[in-house]
């Protein structure tokens, strides 16, 4: 009977236990174009910002399908809002749904 080593990802639990590790990125993104950031761990928290003046709205989605019509399963962040929580994930989707470029944060 052969091992099933067990390999890096959302159910893997050093990955998640070492996650703690200080990552961040801040980019742009133009309306209508879907980015995936994939941490280089699975996450124990996140914290996302939308630098954008207060007329923009940022789209963040945890799987490319629930970006997309019909589903639309995402958060909405305005202008300088934040959103913070303690998920175990390995990467997120975000999109730019109102506004010319939007400028954010990922910790």
């Amino acid at each position: 009977m052969g091992l099933n080593y067990p390999f890096a990802g959302e159910n893997h639990v050093p990955s998640y236990q070492i996650s703690a590790t200080p990552w961040v990125t801040s980019s742009t993104i133009a309306l209508g174009a879907i980015t995936e950031v994939t941490f280089s761990h699975v996450s124990r928290f996140i914290h996302i910002k939308n630098n954008s003046a207060a007329s923009t709205v940022l789209a963040v989605g945890f799987t490319r399908t629930g970006m997309n019509a019909p589903y639309n399963n995402f958060l909405l962040l305005t202008g300088s809002e934040t959103f913070s929580a303690d998920l175990r994930v390995g990467r997120i989707f975000l999109s730019g749904s109102t506004g010319a470029t939007i400028s954010y944060t990922v910790l």
